[in-house]
């Protein structure tokens, strides 16, 4: 893996390590997003999350990362019907890294974007849909 180190004027020297963790469109399946309360399907060529008509849910998934290393992501909400969230941590429906909601009020069609701080050497990246029955759909991710 290529690294790029940089220096400032006190000849501290910090390595950042050029990565992309996960790249899809989901064009090709779910790409091991796994449900807790939830159907994960791909429909229309978008991942699509149907929480339980009991309770909400979320869809989950790891991948491996750098402690200490900033990851920048964006994905495309792609309904905005329900209220959903999207959350980096150590485990599922873990918001250690990064809690971002995204409401109903915002455009049916909207590119989130953001950062975070990996904290462990895996990591995981949870969508989690606010509502009983509610349905969120996405596309375009990139970490």
């Amino acid at each position: 893996m290529p690294t790029l180190t940089l220096s400032n004027s006190s000849s501290k020297s910090y390595s950042r390590i050029h990565t992309i963790c996960i790249n899809t469109n989901f064009n090709s399946g779910t790409t091991s997003f796994t449900g807790t309360d939830s159907l994960v399907e791909v429909a229309s060529g978008k991942l699509k999350i149907t929480a339980s008509a009991s309770s909400a849910g979320y869809a989950s998934r790891s991948f491996p990362t750098v402690i200490k290393t900033t990851y920048n992501f964006s994905m495309d909400f792609e309904d905005a019907s329900t209220l959903s969230t999207i959350k980096f941590g150590t485990s599922a429906n873990d918001d250690t890294n990064l809690n971002t909601t995204v409401s109903g009020s915002d455009p049916g069609y909207v590119t989130i974007t953001g950062s975070f701080t990996a904290t462990a050497e895996t990591t995981f990246i949870t969508i989690f849909v606010g509502r009983p029955g509610g349905v969120s759909e996405w596309d375009n991710l990139l970490i």
